[in-house]
């Protein structure tokens, strides 16, 4: 009781696209649990996620394509049906030729993400629901 969330079912692409490294053409849909994020991340062909790290935890699951994936210096080629754990503050990264999808969780939430989301419009309402545009061309 007292829950204020009216929303618990999504579909992925009615979520509004953020974009995160507008330079390389990547955005992702985010969707937000009260302690977890969850990224449907698209990487365009050709694109580079630069080498970072963060305090928070990240699995991410390939979804779609090819990318030279680097963690804590090493390559590792992840292919569609790959997974990655990422632990804090680990650096990673990395370069797609073909284009590639993948979710990416984050346990608690990453808040670089979120400052995305405020900056693009894409964060959600109180009851869960996401605006309807989002605020760039799909």
């Amino acid at each position: 009781m007292g829950s204020e969330r009216k929303q618990y079912v999504y579909t992925i692409k009615d979520l509004p696209l953020t974009p995160i490294v507008e330079d390389q053409g990547i955005s992702t849909r985010f969707l937000l649990g009260d302690n977890i994020m969850v990224s449907f991340i698209e990487n365009p062909p050709g694109a580079t996620f630069p080498i970072h790290h963060h305090e928070c935890e990240q699995i991410m699951i390939m979804t779609e394509g090819t990318e030279d994936h680097i963690i804590d210096g090493q390559l590792m080629p992840m292919k569609a049906g790959d997974v990655a754990v990422h632990p804090s503050n680990v650096p990673h990264g990395g370069k797609t030729e073909t284009g590639m999808k993948a979710i990416d969780i984050f346990a608690p939430h990453r808040p670089e993400h979120l400052a995305k989301m405020a900056q693009y419009g894409t964060m959600p309402n109180p009851d869960g629901t996401y605006p309807a545009k989002n605020n760039i061309e799909d």
